[in-house]
């Protein structure tokens, strides 16, 4: 059996799944299976994905007519999981070579934990970088965060690799919280174990506007609140905190490439950064913070 099986969740993914699936069969540490899932893809990804399973016999292809959505996707790729190590894999994004090398020496020296995800390098959908980004590292950091009910969760989803069992014996993926699945397994895993994050940056993080930081924003948070909740009562806490309640930004393009423009002047892309600028006033032009983010824009140089 694999020491690794990575879970890679499929649908309508034709124009980033090859860059994702090549990072992942690129790997450093090769003693992995690659399951895939292609929940009811209608564009291209099947053709790739049957290509791939036949040319290289680490991909499992299990391959669904029907969309049944992200959370029976994730347990049915669990259930044919057979590694010691589950990880996490998105089918847009790109992990760093020695990613999968890194967190199986960190799991094996570290019994205690359960979970271990990796900081993320924030990329736009064309691929060019934007930055770094900060995450909580230690246990103790990554559980109060999401025991306060922040707007998402303390760990990159696409960067963590989990004991396989461990995910099973927390319940896998649960219905009630569609959009905060990821978090409300988080803090189930908690109650089980530790979870870490390494400092080092192991996947490059894709934005775009279809996904579901950006349309279903008002659901997710409202998904993060049922799953807090439900901590709370599984972990007897008669007199929680006051649950932190963020406003939800109305997410329209012009408020996603403003965010974006920052992100990318706090990374040093000044030219990533203009791209967006250029976008966020072409998508509303009597928006003065538009206006503001294309003014910032030219106050820097690229630094990388």
């Amino acid at each position: 059996m694999p020491k690794v099986s990575c879970s890679m969740p499929v649908y309508n993914a034709e124009k980033y799944l090859a860059d994702a699936i090549d990072s992942i069969l690129n790997q450093s540490f090769e003693d992995f299976e690659l399951v895939v899932c292609n929940d009811g893809s209608t564009d291209g990804s099947v053709a790739i994905l049957e290509a791939y399973a036949k040319k290289d016999s680490r991909v499992v292809f299990i391959n669904r007519s029907e969309n049944r959505g992200l959370i029976d996707t994730r347990n049915e790729i669990l259930d044919h999981s057979q590694g010691e190590y589950f990880a996490l894999m998105d089918a847009d994004d790109i992990s760093l070579s020695d990613r999968f090398e890194r967190q199986v020496a960190f799991l094996d020296a570290n019994p205690e934990h359960v979970l271990i995800g990796s900081r993320i390098l924030l990329i736009d959908p064309d691929g060019h970088p934007m930055c770094a980004l900060g995450i909580k590292e230690t246990h103790e950091e990554i559980d109060e965060w999401h025991m306060e009910g922040h707007s998402g969760a303390a760990i990159c989803n696409p960067t963590i690799m989990m004991r396989t069992q461990a995910v099973r014996d927390a319940g896998g993926y649960e219905h009630g919280t569609a959009c905060a699945e990821d978090y409300d397994l988080f803090l189930r895993l908690a109650e089980l174990g530790k979870l870490a994050t390494l400092s080092d940056v192991l996947l490059h993080y894709r934005q775009h506007l279809s996904s579901v930081g950006y349309q279903r924003n008002a659901e997710q948070r409202q998904a993060i609140r049922v799953a807090v909740e439900k901590a709370y009562e599984r972990r007897r806490i008669s007199d929680p905190v006051k649950l932190h309640d963020e406003a939800v930004p109305n997410r329209t393009a012009a408020y996603a490439y403003r965010q974006w423009v920052e992100w990318s002047l706090r990374g040093g892309n000044a030219d990533t950064a203009r791209r967006y600028a250029w976008k966020a006033v072409g998508a509303a032009h009597w928006s003065p913070r538009a206006w503001r983010s294309f003014a910032r824009a030219w106050t820097v140089r690229n630094s990388v």
